[in-house]
């Protein structure tokens, strides 16, 4: 009992410090709409495009000459 009660709280204290430590991207659009990356946006140099995946889980890609700025959020 208290092994599984020992792995249950170590599980749940490094699910606690994994969402600390993750990371999300203000993407500003320059006709005002804001997307929230769940990560560093890739540069594709080849096709001028930024790819990430939004907070729903959904591929996005938009032009670099239709992005504003994309900084870090504050959590």
């Amino acid at each position: 009992m208290k092994r599984l009660l020992f792995a249950l709280s170590l599980a749940l204290c490094l699910f606690a410090l994994a969402a600390c430590g993750s990371r999300h991207y203000s993407v500003v659009m320059n006709d005002g709409k804001e997307y929230v990356a769940t990560a560093k946006p890739d540069y594709n140099s080849r096709s001028e495009t930024y790819d990430f995946e939004d907070l729903d889980g959904r591929a996005v890609t938009v032009k670099r000459e239709d992005v504003r700025v994309i900084q870090e959020r504050k959590q």
